[in-house]
């Protein structure tokens, strides 16, 4: 008993640690990219002019800031009421810098982003580092398995109380009958299985619940994913 009690909390620590390193693999790898994408762009010298170069030391940093909040939350359960707290903020704007942020990225795979609005501003009540990780990992899904050139379209719009989101890519999709799973925790689609370990539309999916809102995948082989 205490040799099968024993194997239970080596397997249950097991099970932890391949928790822990799919957390940290979806919550650190885009910024890491960002980071190492403008760092390149600092080392051979790309920019034009001192304007050019200061914004793109100032998104370095602005993601070193963001990881740095994002290990304190994965790494100390003393700092995960950082998830929690909601606060005011403009979305619209949010989903700008989380697009410009990844645009160099994007560019290398061929891939435009458009964020479409009728205001200049929309507020909304949530957890911003919450939000914010869930566009970096849908924008690292598109990225990934768009396996086309293509666009990368957000339309944000308020509706009465309620703030409606389409983010649409033209890439290769799925099938139908998949979307349905395609929030569960490790699922893999069909096509992603070279590449994928079935977390990000987990967490996106989580952070919008948590957030008071509701999710809604639509696509199509062939048709991008909505």
């Amino acid at each position: 008993n205490v040799i099968q009690l024993k194997e239970k909390q080596i397997e249950d620590l097991s099970k932890d640690a391949e928790w822990l390193r799919r957390l940290l693999s979806h919550n650190f790898r885009m910024p890491m990219a960002i980071i190492a994408g403008y760092g390149e762009l600092l080392k051979n010298d790309s920019f034009s002019t001192r304007e050019e170069e200061k914004e793109c030391i100032e998104k370095i940093c602005r993601n070193i800031d963001y990881l740095d909040t994002l290990s304190k939350v994965v790494l100390d359960s003393n700092n995960n009421n950082l998830l929690e707290e909601k606060e005011a903020f403009d979305i619209l704007l949010c989903i700008k810098e989380a697009a410009e942020y990844v645009k160099i990225l994007a560019q290398k795979a061929g891939i435009k982003i458009k964020v479409n609005s009728s205001k200049n501003g929309v507020m909304l009540t949530g957890n911003r580092i919450v939000l914010m990780r869930a566009f970096f990992n849908l924008f690292e899904n598109s990225i990934k398995y768009m396996k086309r050139s293509g666009n990368i379209v957000i339309t944000v719009e308020e509706m009465d109380t309620e703030v409606l989101i389409v983010y649409r890519d033209d890439g290769e999709g799925m099938e139908s009958k998949e979307v349905e799973y395609i929030t569960d925790l490790s699922y893999q689609g069909s096509n992603r299985k070279e590449s994928g370990n079935g977390i990000g539309m987990y967490l996106v999916k989580n952070a919008i619940t948590e957030n008071g809102g509701e999710l809604t995948i639509k696509s199509e082989k062939g048709q991008g994913i909505t």
